[in-house]
């Protein structure tokens, strides 16, 4: 779909005003000396914790996205397929309970915002996402977290996806947490899909690959 959005914080700045967007990233600034780097030519963006669209995300840091070229087309295999990281200080635990919280308010915030842009009102509160425990840890990033490091974690999300079909959707995630004596920060890494995951899946095989290949420049300000 030529015309569909690139960037969700592109499209969200405008459903909810730049001046707002600008004014809250001025209040929280990106930390300068730390880069994510993922190895693909997929678009994509840098945006401040918590988002615009999300203020009760109680996580402050950084998010840095990758989208698949068919993230905002309906019609496409990877349709709202995309890998995000969070980049948050050594006191922001990840833990089990944090991550399901948040990343509820991150997509709640996400659906009402875009839809209420668009005239449309949507119950964020019947969305729900179920987080467990991955027994194994596969594909962490090979030149950041070593896997005895990492604790991974199996998703499922149920909203309604704002940009393209106003529909209901199911989303859902593998997501691996860790954090880094070296930069003082903790990450958490998020692949996601409508398409389930599975091992031969060719979205997921390239989302796992973003995952494995994943790298962290230079040093954070704790």
């Amino acid at each position: 779909m030529k015309n569909a959005p690139s960037l969700i914080l592109l499209s969200v700045a405008v459903l909810l005003g730049v001046a707002g967007a600008l004014s809250h990233a001025q209040e929280t600034k990106p930390i300068a000396e730390e880069k994510l780097l993922f190895k693909t030519d997929w678009k994509g963006e840098r945006i401040t914790l918590p988002p615009s669209f999300a203020p009760d995300m109680e996580l402050k840091g950084i998010e840095v996205i990758r989208f698949a070229p068919g993230m905002f087309d309906a019609t496409a295999d990877s349709f709202f397929s995309y890998a995000f990281v969070f980049s948050v200080s050594a006191d922001q635990k990840l833990t089990k309970q944090v991550i399901q919280k948040e990343t509820l308010t991150y997509y709640r915030g996400l659906s009402k915002n875009v839809l209420k842009g668009k005239g449309v009102e949507v119950d964020v509160s019947k969305f729900t996402f179920a987080l467990e425990k991955a027994k194994t840890v596969k594909e962490a990033p090979e030149s950041v977290a070593k896997p005895e490091t990492v604790t991974q974690f199996s998703g499922q999300l149920d909203w309604v996806e704002p940009f393209a079909t106003a529909k209901a959707q199911t989303l859902h995630f593998e997501i691996q947490a860790w954090g880094d004596p070296e930069t003082g920060r903790n990450y958490l890494f998020v692949c996601t899909s409508p398409r389930k995951p599975g091992e031969t899946d060719p979205v997921w095989k390239t989302l796992r690959g973003l995952r494995r290949s994943f790298t962290v420049r230079g040093e954070a300000r704790k």
